[in-house]
């Protein structure tokens, strides 16, 4: 089991950074508690962002091209 290592603060500055729109209401996993998506929440990898410059808004064009190939924004690899 990996545990996040990501503060309040942290977390904070990542949604800032990257933009993230608060209407997803973006928050950390307990210390207890393992991150799992469900039909409400996503699970981030912060890691993804910081290492292949993911960045919102995605782009119409990108949105598309996830779109057509039916896969998430953090499966494709340059």
């Amino acid at each position: 089991m990996i545990c996040s290592v990501l503060t309040a603060k942290h977390m904070e500055s990542f949604v800032d950074t990257y933009k993230i729109p608060r209407r997803f209401s973006p928050t950390l996993p307990g210390s207890d508690e393992s991150a799992e998506c469900t039909p409400d929440q996503i699970v981030l990898y912060t890691l993804v962002f910081s290492s292949c410059g993911v960045r919102y808004p995605l782009s119409p064009f990108k949105i598309a091209l996830l779109r057509h190939f039916g896969v998430h924004f953090s499966q494709p690899h340059p």
